[in-house]
């Protein structure tokens, strides 16, 4: 404990005023600390009427509507019995106080309200359309909460990426899965983390639905296809299927191909990974006016001295190596 007599020693020879100014801290810390673990431990939990505002939105600034839905509620869940004399069964029925809670609903009270009020009054058809309205609703709400988790997952994802942990960022693949449904970036986005762990088993058919979905959406010569087809060539590459990689390969040097325009970098990246599968299977005299049609195309949009510019002039100068 040298250390805790250390700090005992210098705080003796502070002047009474700062002595002063670090006790008075200390005690305001420790207790907003245990301000802070007393309301974690015993404060207000989550409001029980959120659920009811979420379905029945004009419940959030009607106190009273609230409370009248509320109790009405606890009435339907606890019904009086009418006989049925001619088959001696009994059947139930809303309560009296259920009765007199509906009469204060109004018709512009909302979906939920509107739809209990309907069962108390033992209209059912229409009970059933207004909830059905009210689901539609309801769906919508549970559908842009699962956009906003999706993206925080997908955020998640990125930076696990981006910090160098890729096997960190699986757990996030999980997560996504039964939100993902038919959004391309997102399957885009898990399939990348599956090929940087080397599951390619999983990223495959991820890669592929995401082409799919974009050449519905985009059309088959759109660049988003040719990133996404790109990206499953690479997969095939890596796993040796040289032959299923090639055609895609090709085909996405014809889609970024931009004739009659400026060539763009995409085109050049293509370029270089047509060549690359050229060299793998030993085709050199391909693959090198490939790599020096790329080369030509940095220099004169990045510049010479760009990393990628310098690379492509690194893989022209191995093929004669």
């Amino acid at each position: 404990m040298e250390w805790f007599t250390n700090l005992i020693d210098w705080f003796k020879n502070l002047s009474e005023g700062w002595q002063t100014a670090i006790f008075v801290t200390a005690v305001s810390v420790g207790l907003a600390v245990i301000a802070g673990l007393f309301k974690l431990l015993f404060g207000k939990k989550k409001d029980p009427d959120l659920a009811l505002e979420i379905i029945d939105n004009t419940l959030k600034e009607n106190k009273q509507l609230r409370q009248t839905v509320k109790q009405l509620e606890e009435q339907l869940a606890k019904p009086s019995f009418e006989t049925n004399i001619a088959s001696q069964q009994s059947t139930p029925a809303p309560s009296a106080e259920a009765k007199e809670l509906a009469k204060l609903i109004n018709k512009d009270d909302g979906l939920y309200a509107q739809a209990l009020k309907a069962i108390t009054e033992g209209d059912n058809e229409k009970a059933d359309e207004l909830l059905d309205e009210t689901q539609e609703f309801l769906d919508h709400v549970q559908q842009q909460k699962d956009i906003a988790q999706a993206k925080i997952y997908m955020a998640r994802m990125q930076n696990a990426s981006y910090a160098g942990r890729p096997m960190y960022a699986l757990q996030y693949c999980d997560k996504l899965k039964p939100l993902a449904g038919e959004d391309s970036q997102i399957l885009n986005e898990m399939a990348a983390v599956y090929y940087n762990n080397a599951n390619y088993r999983e990223a495959e058919p991820l890669t592929k639905r995401a082409i799919e979905i974009d050449q519905v959406s985009f059309g088959k010569d759109h660049p988003n296809v040719a990133i996404r087809l790109n990206n499953l060539a690479q997969l095939y590459k890596d796993t040796n299927r040289l032959a299923e990689a090639k055609p895609l390969m090709k085909r996405v040097v014809e889609i970024l191909e931009n004739p009659g325009g400026e060539p763009l970098p995409n085109y050049a990246v293509a370029l270089n990974n047509l060549a690359q599968l050229y060299k793998a299977t030993n085709r050199l005299a391909e693959a090198e006016p490939m790599m020096r049609r790329a080369l030509t195309i940095f220099e004169n949009s990045l510049g010479s001295g760009h990393p990628s510019t310098i690379t492509i002039r690194k893989n022209l100068e191995s093929l004669s190596q």
